[in-house]
This record gives structure tokens, sequence and C-alpha cells, in this order.
């Protein structure tokens, strides 16, 4: 019963891949996301993110998690672990669509750590964290967060009345601010990308 949830939340990481120009004219999968930057040492070292998905979305995954059954108003431990093994799992292949840039260097992620899922309201809630592969000094040039679909067939942008926070060994000294991107413009540049900026 992986139907057409599935084929979504993969989107991520199948219907994205190899998509026309026309087909990905347009989001069709919408998150709000909430960013934590955290520190080590002071150095950034990994990104924790609250996805909140669009109510279109969400009602078709609890259709088709329940199957035959009428669609819970909460997620149970089965549930989760089955979006997360067979969709969530998939968005390693795209780097959780999270993009690091020290200065004019791109830096990678590693696989994401404690996934949670969970409703709120009629939407589909995402808790995990995402470490990059080397610490990165923000101190030494501005860092750039960014969490965007470059295909913009996922609409990915942050949450409203939610800033950004830094925290960890480190943060105090820094600040962090939501960004228009125009130095990485997504979809053939013609979509300029919000993102976060961390300076120390």
């Amino acid at each position: 019963m992986m139907r057409t949830w599935r084929r979504r939340l993969a989107l991520c990481a199948v219907l994205i891949v190899g998509g026309s120009r026309a087909a990905s004219a347009h989001p069709h999968v919408w998150i709000d996301y909430d960013l934590t930057v955290m520190f080590e040492k002071g150095l950034v070292v990994a990104l924790a993110q609250e996805w909140s998905f669009d109510e279109d979305f969400t009602a078709s995954v609890l259709r088709d998690v329940a199957g035959e059954k009428k669609p819970a108003k909460t997620l149970s431990p089965a549930d989760v672990a089955k979006i997360e093994k067979n969709a969530f799992s998939n968005l390693k292949n795209y780097g959780y669509f999270a993009h690091v840039f020290a200065g004019d260097e791109k830096v990678a992620t590693r696989e994401a750590t404690g996934f949670k899922a969970r409703l709120e309201g009629a939407k589909l809630v995402y808790n995990f964290t995402v470490p990059l592969e080397h610490g990165v000094d923000a101190k030494a040039a501005p860092t750039i967060v960014g969490v965007w679909d470059e295909t913009y067939y996922v609409d990915v942008g942050p949450a409203e009345g939610k800033a950004p926070h830094l925290v960890g060994d480190g943060s105090a000294a820094c600040q962090v601010a939501i960004i228009t991107d125009h130095a990485h413009p997504i979809y053939f540049g013609a979509v300029f990308p919000k993102a976060v900026r961390v300076t120390c």
C-alpha cells in the first residue's frame, strides 16, 4: 500500500530524478522548515531540522499508511518506522536537501540521525539531524545554510514566524539571519531560495 505517498515522499528521491523542465515547472509538495544550527568547540557541526508538510500531502500519507482502515489521528511507532524506511531514508541520496557553504566551499553532509515523525493537526511533521562531513569555522567566512530542492518540484522554505537558532559551544558569539540567496539560484536560475547566514 505504498502507492502515491511513497512516490511523493520519495519525491525526494524518485520523482525529481530525470524530470523534465515542464514537469517540474511548479512545486507539487510544500515543506516549511525550522532550522537549528549546532556548534561544537566553535565549529558548525550539524543541522537539526523540523519539516512541516502541506495538508494535501499529509492526507495522502495517512490514507496509504492506514490501508483499508480509517486514517488515524496519530502515528504509531510502526507507522513512523514505515515512513522512515520507505521514504525518509531515500533522502540520503540527496543530502536531505541541505546545502551548506563555507565561503566558496560546499560542505558535504552525512547520514541523518534521530528521525521522528508525528502529526500536528492536519500536517505531517519530521524531526531529524543532519551532521556535516566536517566542522565549519564560521569565523573564517560567513556560513550559508540552505534547504531546497534544486528542481523546484518541492517548495522548501523557512517556517513563518520561526527564526533559525544557534546552539552549542561557540554559538553565543555568532549571529544568524534569513537571507535571499542570490549566489545559488535554483530551477534553471529562475528562483532564488531563502537561506540562513551564520556570521561570527
